[in-house]
């Protein structure tokens, strides 16, 4: 058998292949096992606290969720990078990576509870922002799922995935059963958690590793932070733009509905964000798809890489039009199957969110091109960009028009972030016309391999 010019051979490659392709089957049955579970949940947890309740804990959710990135600290990636590439520094990465990111949960939890006593939150929604504080204290213990993820062990990643959402789950519903009060349900972010820290550490320990030998290094721990310092703001950016609509919902319209109709306006909000979230899995798989296809073309043939990414783009809004069109007309009727009578509004409101997923896809698409470019600190611009038109569009948005308000301040700032900021940078420029290329000439679509 002949072996190739890098020295593997046709059964060497078609095995390789294989270890990547299942690889990758694993994530996506990972995803939407865990989207199928998340959506049944939701309905019953949605049905049973009602508009007000559901909106006291996302608000309480999303009030954390804002500076997420200060666990994950954006070292994910680096440290899966990193660990293909020097295996045997696996101890001093993994241990180090793991002290950094509970540092960045002192800070987060340290952070959220100063900012809730200074907003006078009442006791009920402390104790929920609490308890998804002090939750985000086991995410260190999951780096592990970085370290499976750099072996090329999705199948493990995903099981752990799987369980840990069924357990969740179950919790959430038993809930619903005992009739436990709102408080228990922020219970369920805690024993989400713990869950995931435990079965990877059970998994990483059926490997024969264990995290005892984890060790923490000065030097280890000044380089993932200069390599990740980009992404925790942009990962900051990026979770206030996604989050923060429902806690200025909260806040800004409690002046002129009192709570109680505040929150009543943030449930309704986010139960019609939660359905249009979950339809956007589906980009990110095509995309994830095509990209060793445009990656290639990048390499050999500028043109056909060119024609690749108009054709990503064709194929995204062709997506947006399948899906959005009979959604806007379904929404309503759809919501209050679902949910009930009392979210109708939300039925409104996720007809008016269809047209995010024209930005969402193009946005995931658009990805291809910053990835292939290099163009990171282009994307942390970006980033800030958007979210500081989208809290500037919420301020003077939602006190008229309140949550179609956030909604048009969300797709206002998508447009800028996404399309508009490529003109001002003349590397991004080219992109920019590729966009409206595919847009104007989405029946073009066509195989990109």
């Amino acid at each position: 058998m002949t072996p190739s010019k890098d020295g593997a051979t046709p059964t060497g490659r078609s095995a390789g292949f294989l270890k990547y392709f299942r690889n990758t089957s694993w994530l996506f049955v990972d995803k939407v096992v865990r989207l199928g579970a998340v959506l049944i949940t939701s309905i019953f947890v949605t049905r049973y606290l009602g508009p007000e309740l559901f909106g006291q804990l996302n608000y309480a959710s999303a009030f954390v969720g804002i500076f997420f990135a200060l666990t994950s600290m954006g070292l994910d990636d680096i440290l899966i990078r990193d660990l293909v590439r020097t295996p045997e520094k696996r101890d001093k990465l993994m241990g180090t990576a793991a002290s950094i990111k509970l540092g960045g949960a002192v800070v987060l939890f340290i952070t959220v509870m100063s900012l809730a006593f200074a907003k006078h939150m009442d006791t009920t929604t402390i104790m929920m922002v609490f308890l998804i504080a002090v939750a985000e204290f086991l995410k260190p213990l999951v780096v592990v799922e970085q370290y499976f993820y750099s072996q090329v062990k999705g199948r493990t990643a995903a099981q752990v995935n799987m369980v840990t959402v069924i357990i969740a789950s179950l919790f959430r519903l038993g809930l619903i059963l005992v009739h436990a009060p709102l408080v228990w349900f922020a219970w369920a972010y805690m024993v989400e958690m713990a869950a995931s820290a435990i079965g990877f550490l059970i998994a990483y320990r059926k490997e024969g590793s264990t995290w005892k030998h984890w060790r923490y290094s000065k030097e280890t721990a000044k380089y993932l932070l200069h390599q990740s310092w980009p992404l925790v703001i942009y990962g900051l950016a990026l979770y206030v733009q996604a989050k923060i609509d429902q806690v200025m919902i909260g806040d800004i319209l409690t002046k002129s509905l009192g709570e109680k109709g505040a929150l009543e306006e943030v449930g309704q909000y986010s139960a019609a964000l939660k359905m249009i979230e979950a339809l956007g899995f589906v980009p990110g798989i095509v995309v994830a798809s095509l990209a060793p296809a445009i990656t290639r073309a990048r390499a050999t043939d500028r043109k056909l890489y060119e024609e690749r990414l108009v054709n990503q783009y064709r194929l995204m809004f062709v997506l947006f039009l399948v899906v959005s069109v009979p959604l806007y007309f379904v929404a309503e009727p759809a919501m209050v199957l679902l949910f009930g009578e009392e979210y109708r509004m939300a039925g409104y409101l996720l007809s008016l969110f269809a047209i995010r997923l024209f930005f969402t896809n193009m946005g995931v698409a658009k990805s291809s091109f910053i990835t292939n470019e290099s163009m990171f600190k282009y994307s942390l611009v970006t980033a800030v960009v958007g979210a500081t038109l989208n809290i500037t569009m919420n301020y003077l948005l939602i006190p008229t028009y309140q949550s179609i308000g956030a909604i048009w301040a969300m797709i206002g700032s998508f447009f800028v972030s996404i399309f508009l900021v490529d003109l001002f940078f003349k590397e991004a420029r080219p992109n920019f016309g590729w966009m409206m290329k595919g847009i104007l000439t989405f029946w073009k679509v066509r195989n990109v391999n």
